[in-house]
C-alpha cells in the first residue's frame, strides 16, 4: 500500500525542527582567571595630586576654605615678622 501524500506532515516536521533548537544559556558569567590578571603586574593605585581641584565643590565649603587660607597666611607672616624682630 503507498502512502498518501499530506501536506499537514510536512508542517508537522517543520514545526519539530523549530522547537529543537539549543537550550538557553544556564551560565551568564564567570570571573574566571581575572584576578590572576589583574595582580600580574600589580593593581595601581590611582594617582593624586598634591592640590586637587575643587571644581564642583560645595559652594560654602569653598567660601570657608578661602577665608581660612588667608588666615592661616596672615599668621605665618605675623610669625615671621616677630622671628625677625
Amino acid at each position: 500500500m503507498t502512502k498518501v501524500f499530506n501536506p499537514f506532515d510536512s508542517i508537522v516536521l517543520i514545526t519539530k525542527q523549530f522547537h529543537q533548537q539549543k537550550m538557553a544559556k544556564s551560565k551568564n558569567h564567570t570571573a574566571h582567571n581575572q584576578t590572576k590578571k589583574a595582580h600580574r603586574h600589580g593593581i595601581k593605585r590611582v594617582k593624586t595630586h598634591k592640590y586637587s581641584s575643587l571644581k564642583n565643590v560645595d559652594s560654602k565649603f569653598r567660601r570657608n576654605h578661602r577665608y581660612a587660607l588667608h588666615g592661616t597666611a596672615k599668621a605665618l607672616a605675623a610669625r615671621k615678622a616677630e622671628e625677625k624682630a
